[in-house]
């Protein structure tokens, strides 16, 4: 697949993961989706899935035909002065990253500090699509703008519309088993 593509497909495939995370986590939502999405690890395969695509299509733009261009990876522009678009892709890649390995670390860290952390895929998904609009291959198309703005304000409308479930119902913190010191 060309560089572009597999930008395409990490995009969609994280838009994918943040909706069904999003809908995983609403009562209200997550009763209304198939048993298929809840009980299956989508949004787990959807994550990883859209974290390698992401992790390919940076990758190949950093081993150009022209050779290895590592300082991309961290922020450094070779050509001069930084390509904040460019910038914003990687760092959207690093925030997902963190995002979802912090699943793993789940068990570890305290809730609000695991919900906080992962929650970052909220600003990262944003990030990534407005890379993909500012330096995207197909981004002048008329149609690839829409869906842009489309799975954008829908992820965002989601991501809302949870929050104002919270506020209505109260977050609820699970408390932590104390521990007893002898």
């Amino acid at each position: 697949m060309t560089l572009s593509l597999w930008g395409f497909a990490g995009y969609l495939l994280l838009y994918l993961a943040v909706i069904t995370g999003t809908a995983l986590s609403s009562p209200g939502l997550r009763r209304r989706l198939p048993m298929a999405v809840r009980s299956s690890g989508t949004h787990t395969i959807l994550s990883i899935a859209g974290l390698v695509a992401s992790a390919i299509h940076t990758l190949k733009g950093v081993v150009s035909p022209q050779g290895a261009q590592l300082g991309l990876l961290v922020f450094l522009s070779p050509n001069g002065p930084l390509d904040v678009g460019l910038a914003v892709g990687v760092a959207a890649l690093y925030v997902f990253a963190v995002a979802t390995a912090v699943v793993y670390m789940k068990q570890t860290l305290p809730g609000p500090v695991w919900r906080s952390l992962h929650a970052l895929a909220y600003p990262a998904f944003a990030a990534a699509a407005w890379h993909s609009l500012a330096i995207g291959a197909n981004a002048w198309l008329p149609e690839a703008r829409t869906m842009y703005v489309a799975t954008t304000a829908s992820a965002a409308a989601l991501a809302l519309a949870r929050l104002i479930e919270l506020g209505v119902r109260g977050v609820r913190v699970r408390p932590r088993a104390a521990v007893r010191i002898q």
